[in-house]
Formats: C-alpha cells, sequence, structure tokens
C-alpha cells in the first residue's frame, strides 16, 4: 500500500471527511494520473451534499446531488444491490489505450453506502481496484458481476469488509482499445442469465468447458450463467458499440446501440433478438461467414448521434418507460414503450436537461425506493464518442438521485409464457398458433433453444407458408435453421409457394456438398422469378459463394447472347452483376453488357458499374464509355466515370464541363468525374456561383457542394466558400464541410468557422459532425466559435421545447376546434398545401384525417414546431436526376414496375421511370418549413391543433 499524500489527506479532513486506509494506484505509465484520483480505500462523509447543477426536469420532479468527489472521481456504470448500496465503475481521469491499460490497471469498483437513510450516499469504499475499464456492474447472490476487458469478472467480499478478496475473471476473450467500445454490463435477465454488450473489436471467445465458443469481429448481445459456464451469443451484427440493456418483465431483450447507422450517424434502441445478424452498410464483411435471415433487421429507434449509454426500464400502469442517458447532450430522456405486433414502438420525451456541457451521463437505474440514480463521469473522456475535444478530469463526476410521483407498475396477466418457461414441445407448439404476436416470437425462440423433435419440426413447417411480419420472420427462419431437421433437399423441390421456398432457401443447412449444390441449382432457376422477394433471395444464395457460381454465369450470359430481355431478367441481371462485379467471369459479362443492342441491358451495367467504387477499367470498354455531348446515356456514363479508378476522358470532360447548352446537373457531373481536383479560376467561379444560386435545383447545389468539399485546398478556394457557409442549406453543409479536414492554416479555419457559425442550419448535423471536421485544429477554433453559436440555436430550440407541455396544455383549455377547422380550410399556417383532411388540401405529406386517434396534443405541437425532427417515416424529401439533365424533388408515393411514382411540390403525381433515374438524394429536413407557427397567432395555433385532435 502506498501511503496517502499528507496535503490531500488534511484537505479531506478540513472539509469533514474521515480518512481510513490508503489504497494503492498503479505507477503512471508515462501519463499524468490526476491527484483527484489519490484516494484511500474508504471515505466517510459529514455534511450535506452540493446543491443540484441547473436543470429543466418535469413537474412534480426533483434532482438532488448525492454523491460526489472525494466520495466519487468519474462514475461509468453501477447498480444497486440487495441491500441499497451503490456499486459503480469508478474511472480515474485517464484515456490510455489498452498496453497502458493493461500493463496498470488504474480504474476501480466503488462501494457507496448511505448510513443515515437521507437520500445521500456517506461513505465509499474502493471495493475493487486495478481494473481496466470497468463499464456494468450486476449484484447477484452475494457477489459482484464485472464487465471490465478482456472480459466478465466475479467479485467477492468474503469477510464482510466491504472489499473483494476474490477475483476471478469467468468469461474472457473481448478485444478492447481503450476508446470504451468494449464489454458494458452485465445484466441479470429474468431467465438468471447473465447478458452483456461487446462492440465491434473482436473477440475470441472461450467457454469454461475450453472450447471456442466464437471467433469474429462483430459486436453483439451474450450471455453466460452465473458460474461462467454456457457462454452463448444472442445477437451479432455490424454496430460499433451496444452498451446498455434492460429486460421486460416478459424477458424481452432491449438495448442501446452506438453507431447503429453510419451514414448519417444513427445511435439507436433495439429489441435483440435471439439469434439475429444485424447488418450495417459498411461494415458487412465482420458478418459475412454469420447466418442472416433477414436482409435488413428491425430497428425499434433511432436517437441519432448522441451517443447513447446506460438504460433501465420501468413497467408503470399504462406502458413501458425506458429510461436512457445520452453522452452527448446531458439528457436522461424516457422512451414510453407500447408493444407493436412482436415487438415495440417508442416515443422519445426529453425528460432531464442538465444545463452544463461538461456534465456526461453515463446511467440509469432504478434504487429500491422507486427513485432514480443517474451517473455522471464528468470531463475526462475524449477518445470514445467525445462531446469534447479536450480530456478535462478536473471536472469530476457525481451522482444524481431525481425522485417523483409513486408510479404502481402495470399488472399484465398474460395468457402466454416467456420463452424460458417454455419446457415441453406440447407448450411450444401450442403457443406457436396464439394470436398474441408477443407470444409467438417467445414460443419460436423456445423453439429454437429447444432444438429438433417431430412435434416442433411439425409446428415450424406449418408456419412457412403463413404471412408474418419481419420480427416472427426472422425468429422463424432461426429457429428452422437451428433445429437443422425440419427441411431437407426434397421439400425445397416440392415446394410451390413463392413465400414458403423464399424461408426454406434461408433456413436449409445443406449436409454436403452434393446438397449444397442442389441448393444453388434450385436458386439459379428462381434467379429471374416474377416474385421479387423469392429472386432476391435465390440471389444472396448464389453469390454467398461466388466461386460457385460459374454455372449461374453461363447462364447469364446465355441471356445476354439473346437480342432481348424480359424485365424480369433484367433485374436479375442488375442483382448478379452487383453481387459479383468483382468475378472474372462476370467483368465478361459486364463488358457483353456495356454492348448490347437492347438499351435498358447497356443502362443496367452502367448503373452497375456506377455503383461500384474504384472498378478498374478493362480496354475492351473504352468504346462504349467515351463520353459525348447528346447521348441518351451520358449522366449514367458520367457517373460511370467518376467511379473508375483511372480513364482517359479528362479533355472530353472538361469540353462537356465548358459547353453551356447542356444541362447544368450534366456539366456539373462532367466536372466531377474528373480525376484532378484542383479547380481552375473558371471552374471555381461556375461552381460558387451554382451553389449560392437559390433558383439552380437543389440537386445541383448538392452536386457543386460535393465538388467544393472534395476540391484541393487553396487561398482562393477558401476565399470564395467561406461566405457561403453562411447561408449553405443543412444537405450542402454536410458536402461542403468535409473540406474543413484538409485546411491546415488556422487562419482559414478560423474564418471558415466564422461564416459556419452565422449559418441557421447548424442544427442541422450532430454536433460530432462538426467536432470531427475540425478535430486537428486547435480546440479553440470550434469550442471557441462553433460550439457557442450551436449551443445558442439549441437553446433557442430547447425553450421551444419546454413549452410544448404548457402549450399542450392550453390546447384542452382554450383551443377551439371549430376556429382551426376554419383556418385550415383558408390555408392559415400553409398545412392545406400539402396535407389533405378529408377531400381538403394536398396528400403531399400525411394525410391528416384521423390524426387525432394517433396523436397526442403535444405530438401534433411538435410536428409543427419542429418538422424535421419528427418526419414521418416513408415522407422523406427526396432529389432525383434524370438522364435528361433534369432534377424531380418530391415524395415516394409508390414503386411501379416500370419506376417510382413520386407526389413533387406541386402536389402532382409524376412517375420517374427507373432507366431514367441517375441518383436519388434523400434530404436530412422535411419538405414542412421551421417556422410556420410564426405564421399563426398564439390562438390560432391553439385552435389549429384543437381540430387536429378531434379528428379521429
Amino acid at each position: 500500500m502506498r501511503p496517502l499524500n499528507p496535503l490531500f489527506a488534511l484537505a479531506l479532513l478540513s472539509a469533514g471527511f474521515d480518512v481510513g486506509v490508503a489504497a494503492d494506484l498503479p505507477p503512471d505509465p508515462g501519463n499524468t494520473v490526476p491527484t483527484s484520483a489519490a484516494r484511500p480505500v474508504v471515505i466517510e462523509r459529514s455534511g450535506a451534499e452540493k446543491s443540484a447543477p441547473e436543470h429543466t426536469l418535469p413537474e412534480g420532479w426533483t434532482l438532488q446531488q448525492v454523491a460526489s468527489s472525494p466520495l466519487v472521481t468519474h462514475p461509468i456504470m453501477g447498480c444497486v444491490d440487495d441491500q441499497g448500496r451503490l456499486y459503480i465503475g469508478d474511472a480515474v481521469g485517464v484515456n490510455w489505450n489498452q498496453a497502458q491499460l493493461d500493463q496498470n490497471p488504474p480504474n476501480r469498483i466503488l462501494l457507496l453506502e448511505d448510513e443515515d437513510g437521507d437520500g445521500a450516499f456517506d461513505r465509499s469504499t474502493v471495493f475493487a481496484d486495478k481494473m481496466t475499464f470497468p463499464q456494468g456492474v450486476a449484484w447477484l447472490k452475494g457477489s459482484l458481476y464485472v464487465c471490465s476487458p478482456p472480459g466478465l469478472w466475479k467479485l467477492t467480499d468474503t469477510n464482510g469488509d466491504g472489499v473483494a478478496d476474490e477475483r476471478q475473471m469467468i468469461v474472457r476473450g473481448f478485444d478492447y482499445t481503450g476508446n470504451a467500445a468494449d464489454v458494458h454490463g452485465p445484466k441479470l435477465h429474468p431467465n438468471g442469465r447473465l447478458y452483456w454488450c461487446h462492440g465491434r473489436k473482436g473477440h475470441k471467445v472461450i467457454g469454461k468447458e475450453g472450447h471456442v465458443v466464437h471467433e469474429g469481429k462483430a459486436s453483439g448481445i451474450w450471455s453466460c450463467l452465473p458460474d461462467g459456464s454456457d457462454v452463448q451469443w444472442h445477437s451479432l451484427g455490424c454496430a460499433d458499440n451496444p452498451t446498455g440493456l434492460a429486460f421486460t418483465p416478459q424477458g424481452d431483450i432491449l438495448g442501446t446501440c452506438n453507431l447503429y447507422y453510419s451514414q448519417p450517424r444513427g445511435d439507436t434502441l433495439m429489441h435483440w433478438l435471439l439469434g439475429g445478424v444485424y447488418e450495417r452498410a459498411d461494415q458487412m464483411q465482420v458478418i459475412a461467414e454469420l447466418p442472416r435471415t433477414l436482409s435488413r433487421m428491425p430497428v425499434v429507434h433511432n436517437f441519432g448521434h448522441v451517443a447513447v449509454s446506460g438504460c433501465t426500464l420501468v413497467p408503470e400502469e399504462t406502458a413501458s418507460a425506458l429510461y436512457v442517458t445520452h453522452f452527448n447532450t446531458q439528457r436522461l430522456v424516457r422512451m414510453d414503450l407500447v408493444p407493436s405486433g412482436a415487438t415495440f414502438k417508442a416515443v422519445e420525451n426529453e425528460f432531464l436537461k442538465i444545463h452544463n456541457p461538461d456534465v456526461h451521463l453515463t446511467d440509469v437505474m432504478v434504487d429500491h425506493d422507486g427513485s432514480l440514480l443517474v451517473l455522471n463521469t464528468g470531463g475526462w473522456f475524449r477518445i470514445g464518442c467525445p462531446s469534447s475535444l479536450m480530456a478535462k478530469p478536473d471536472l469530476l463526476g457525481s451522482v444524481y438521485r431525481l425522485r417523483g410521483p409513486k408510479v404502481t407498475p402495470a399488472i399484465q396477466p398474460l395468457a402466454w409464457k416467456a420463452d424460458w418457461q417454455l419446457t415441453s414441445p406440447a407448450e411450444i407448439v401450442q403457443q406457436l398458433t396464439s394470436p398474441e404476436p408477443r407470444a409467438v416470437l417467445h414460443a419460436l425462440a423456445a423453439a429454437a433453444r429447444q432444438g429438433s423433435s417431430s412435434e416442433i419440426d411439425a409446428g415450424l413447417r406449418e408456419m412457412l407458408d403463413h404471412p408474418l411480419e419481419p420480427v416472427l420472420e426472422h425468429a422463424l427462419l432461426h429457429a428452422v435453421r437451428v433445429s437443422g431437421a425440419v427441411i431437407g433437399v426434397q421439400d425445397l423441390v416440392e415446394t410451390r409457394s413463392p413465400v414458403a421456398l423464399r424461408r426454406l432457401l434461408v433456413g436449409f443447412q445443406p449436409q454436403d456438398d452434393v446438397e449444397a449444390q442442389q441448393k444453388r441449382d434450385l436458386a439459379a432457376q428462381h434467379l429471374d422469378d416474377a416474385d421479387v422477394a423469392l429472386a432476391q433471395v435465390a440471389l444472396e444464395v448464389i453469390a454467398a459463394e461466388p466461386e460457385a457460381a460459374a454455372p449461374v454465369t453461363a447462364r447469364v450470359e446465355a441471356w445476354l447472347r439473346a437480342d432481348s430481355m424480359p424485365e424480369t431478367q433484367l433485374k436479375a441481371l442488375e442483382g448478379y452483376l452487383n453481387a459479383l462485379h468483382a468475378q472474372l467471369g462476370v467483368q465478361a459479362l459486364l463488358g457483353l453488357a456495356l454492348s448490347h443492342p437492347q438499351a435498358a441491358v447497356r443502362e443496367v451495367a452502367l448503373r452497375v458499374l456506377a455503383d461500384q467504387p474504384g472498378v478498374p477499367v478493362a480496354s475492351e470498354w473504352t468504346t462504349s464509355l467515351e463520353p459525348k455531348a447528346g447521348q441518351p446515356q451520358l449522366p449514367l456514363i458520367l457517373a460511370v466515370l467518376k467511379r473508375l479508378k483511372q480513364h482517359p476522358f479528362e479533355v472530353q470532360l472538361q469540353d462537356i464541363a465548358d459547353n453551356s447548352s447542356l444541362a447544368l446537373s450534366v456539366r456539373l457531373k462532367a466536372l466531377d468525374a474528373r480525376k484532378q481536383n484542383r479547380l481552375t479560376p473558371e471552374t471555381l467561379a461556375f461552381l460558387l456561383q451554382t451553389l449560392t444560386d437559390m433558383a439552380a435545383p437543389s440537386a445541383a447545389r448538392i452536386q457543386a457542394a460535393s465538388m467544393l468539399g472534395a476540391a484541393s485546398v487553396t487561398p482562393e478556394l477558401i476565399q470564395g466558400l467561406a461566405p457561403a457557409l453562411a447561408t449553405a442549406g443543412p444537405v450542402e453543409l454536410e458536402k461542403l464541410l468535409p473540406l474543413v479536414r484538409r485546411v491546415k492554416s488556422e487562419e482559414d479555419a478560423r474564418l471558415l468557422a466564422q461564416k459556419l457559425a452565422l449559418n441557421p442550419a447548424l442544427l442541422s448535423q450532430q454536433e460530432s459532425f462538426y467536432r470531427t471536421c475540425f478535430s486537428h485544429l486547435p480546440p479553440a477554433i470550434f469550442e471557441g466559435i462553433v460550439l457557442p453559436a450551436r449551443q445558442k440555436l439549441e437553446q433557442q430550440m430547447d425553450e421551444k421545447k419546454r413549452q410544448l407541455g404548457s402549450l399542450a396544455e392550453k390546447v384542452g383549455q382554450s383551443g377551439h376546434a371549430e376556429d382551426g377547422q376554419k383556418n385550415f380550410a383558408m390555408g392559415k399556417g400553409t398545412c392545406i398545401a400539402c396535407h389533405k383532411i378529408g377531400e381538403t388540401g394536398r396528400a403531399i405529406g400525411p394525410d391528416l384525417s384521423h390524426i387525432g386517434s394517433i396523436r397526442t396534443e403535444r405530438d401534433l405541437l411538435e410536428s409543427i414546431l419542429f418538422p424535421s425532427n419528427t418526419l414521418a417515416r416513408d415522407y422523406e424529401a427526396h432529389v432525383f436526376e434524370l438522364s435528361d439533365g433534369q432534377s424531380a424533388m418530391g415524395v415516394i408515393r409508390s414503386h411501379a414496375a416500370e419506376g417510382l411514382i413520386i407526389l413533387d411540390v406541386a402536389g402532382q403525381e409524376r412517375l420517374l421511370p427507373h432507366e431514367q433515374i441517375v441518383s436519388d438524394t434523400a434530404l436530412t429536413t422535411s419538405l414542412m418549413p421551421m417556422g410556420l407557427d410564426m405564421t399563426l397567432t398564439p390562438q390560432e395555433l391553439l385552435d389549429l391543433v384543437a381540430y387536429l385532435r378531434s379528428l379521429k
């Protein structure tokens, strides 16, 4: 033990703390361990805790700070034991990499106790020191289970002194780097197993029995029995970092996940399904060898890029409330969970907002008295998902307690059993026929765990042709695949139902090479099937083993030797070329398609090449790809040339770009297809004029922004572009700002930051997006210029959000539906321009005829005040570039065989043939602009909402 620094001890004593035995701290491996990390094993405090920080909470709730330094330093994640004691992972405030953490594990587990029952903690004990990065704890039968890389620990205090004297890593094999995207948890499931998360860092998990459970790069959800045996993966995927877990009373596994989406970045709330393999477009290689069931797994909610962390579920009288901490936004949000089929819908509500940017919330849990404990880790962390570019270890963490009205847990007697409660095949099969989708989901999970039996196999076969929502389809296919005995080759051959055959192709596991070839042969027969879903699965079966695709390539070549191809073959050709474009035989098919007499076939080849980054150009393609003014397929050819690593057409492209008689979008695409990023003065002026011309098509402005954002940095570019940053729209900003990452001059960067700070669309991108752009520059440029401007806009937004509750109440008190109806019909607020009620208005946006049956007053106000924050699914605006050089903007109304039917901003339906669509850009903002509430008086706004709420 190293003796306590006497000056620190004196400071503790003078502050009213009793000093116990000194705790050893590891030697500093080249980094400075903050002095705040030095502490004795035991600290007892006297006197009141500090007052709570400035905050916003719902009426009837209070916030109390119940632990701060030196009781805690930087709390991460925690749990409450069966005696009401709080255990937390506590960081010392260093941002070390794996080698440093392995050499000298600096962090610890603290035990906090409230000895006088006033809700604040009085005693802090170092329960376990020398931990690498403890991110989660769970108490079970006298031991504390802790996730700290590289595995799951069991810590036990055998003599009752508050310090763990038995330490055992019961599961190991989880890699980490020190950026916190690693093991989190565990949590105790109602089925008695421990569950935890692991980020996409790689793993080689060896079970207690000595065998390798799984090895790979995927992130995921894992579980084991409390003794460390029977380790299993529950779900695996491509996301960066699953973080928190919570369980419904029936055992459904919900959890937070960071960077499930990448472009744009999005953190999510997940319903983690047994056997689920979750995709992300830019990380598909990490799940390449895993057994997938659906091409797109379901997601409950997208938070945006807020750095979600811990979560806890509280069953209530009306619904379950899932509380989720946001590291980057100083928020605790409440997700109201509503069962929806076999899964859940979630409505996000801001619950707690701390008005201090150096507070970072990391976990939330329910105490024995029903209050919520929330952990704030302070300002030390900067290398994972930081909201600061600088570590601030002097900004220490704390623990808050939230108290509110007493809530009676919901009593929901169910006529079905959770999956672990279904123990016999007969019970499982009976529940498979339940009318309750969640009951069926649990029965399918039980069937997967139980394994093959004649009763279960028959029950699963019966479901193969049933219409099923995606969650149940996944669960069925997983159960079929795991059982292995449900289907055989003969089942595939004899099945006539496209739905059943599709599921059989996914679920069938060949036992040898002969069966594998039979499966591929059957898939090849359906590659051009009229059933689109079946054709897609057939393609996936073939693409899964590209080395065995030669016979199919020969079949597709036979199609290309004909003078024309029907629509089904065209779709199959495009899918096949896209999936296997790198294969030598398929490269030859591309050449055939490029020179085919049928224009539709040539366009398929061009679209495939335009979708593949860095395709090497084959010499025999040169004639087919030479760009010429007036070509019907010129925009597609330009898109292909943009993708190619090299081409001999620089002069032709410049000629097209300089041709003022051509469409603006074609000239821009020609410029963008050049391999030189340095802009001539004429080209720079042309792009800047296009970017700032509000009369130019949206697609042209976006294209110009993309090129300027990728151009070589010159003084002329900086001076010309800086003013545009103050006025650029949200999509253009996203395309322009990558330029900042290549700016070396602090003076230039400061100029760009100053102009950017003036842009009213600054909130259109996540704060982390801007931080990344400025991260290589002195922190003062971002944190002194851009961040304050963004925070000011956030404050204005928050002020509007805070008005929502009181405004919603006023709707019922003084809103007049009759007047609202008159104002809607008169066009006040311009709602009628995009929405229909009955026969009044235009159906560009959602039909509002029955909106009151599914939206509350608060929901309706939020959609008016913050339209882009509440954008209804399937009503996103799209900008389409067309092969004739024109562009179109609107909402996709439906998909037809011949093309997309969109509703444009004039409310007119328009067909865009597939072969004419060159590109499709989804806009991040609603067609409904912010500020429409300003066109109404306060009373007219209340009347409008009252009218909408009455429509049921």
